[in-house]
């Protein structure tokens, strides 16, 4: 009987110990993504691929975000990329 409250006394420490401990750190990091990493989470969104699938291409060129989001449909922005140069 000694035993049992003993181990649930510890038990209950550890997790009073792991609850506050991670309720104290509320620390958020925010990184801002440059354009191009921008224009590439449109471009994957739009293929249906995971956001980093395009992570090895290193400049998008003369693509501009802002003309990107003009247009509604993923056709019209994948056609928009592929005309541009």
């Amino acid at each position: 009987m000694k035993k049992s409250v003993k181990y649930v006394a510890i038990c209950f420490a550890f997790f009073l110990a792991s609850v506050t401990s991670c309720s104290e750190k509320k620390e958020y990091i925010e990184v801002s993504k440059t354009e191009c990493d921008q224009i590439k989470d449109v471009v994957t969104d739009c293929l249906g691929l995971y956001r980093g699938a395009l992570k090895y291409v290193e400049n998008c060129g003369n693509i501009s975000l802002l003309e990107l989001n003009s247009f509604k449909t993923c056709e019209e922005k994948l056609n928009h990329i592929e005309n541009k140069d």
